[in-house]
């Protein structure tokens, strides 16, 4: 075996030409030094940009404060409340109660929505609730 091709060998055994892309960098120490000082702060300040987020709640405060209009009777296959908030959207899957039905007493706007978009489900859109509930209040 000739001389350069010893010294081939040996650089493959050694691992540098599979480290050649690190050469530009300096070598793998240096790579990695550089990939910590951005990764780092990038994700500490991801961290430090997340908030609590206060979640919807009945007669609640803040923007996502679920609001019911004043006088508004709740019905008795409401009880409990807990348990209604839970299952009505199988009640709605199930065909036992249409969207239609629901912006009678509901204003989308101020009380599924809320809601629906905290918890990533899909927006209430009905075109007759606007028939009832014009800007976010009752008639």
């Amino acid at each position: 075996m000739g001389k350069r091709k010893r010294q081939r060998w040996s650089e493959l055994i050694q691992g540098t030409e599979m480290n050649a892309g690190f050469k530009f960098f300096g070598g793998r120490n240096t790579f990695l030094r550089i990939s910590a000082k951005i990764c780092v702060p990038i994700a500490l300040l991801g961290l430090l940009a997340c908030q609590q987020v206060q979640k919807p709640e009945l007669k609640g405060e803040g923007p996502l404060a679920v609001t019911v209009a004043r006088g508004t009777a709740t019905p008795e296959y409401h009880a409990p409340a807990e348990r209604w908030r839970v299952g009505h959207g199988q009640a709605l899957n199930g065909g036992d109660f249409s969207q239609r039905e629901c912006v009678l007493c509901h204003n989308p706007e101020t009380g599924c929505n809320q809601c629906h978009l905290y918890v990533g489900t899909q927006k209430i859109s009905i075109p007759e609730a606007s028939l009832y509930w014009a800007n976010g209040k009752s008639k």
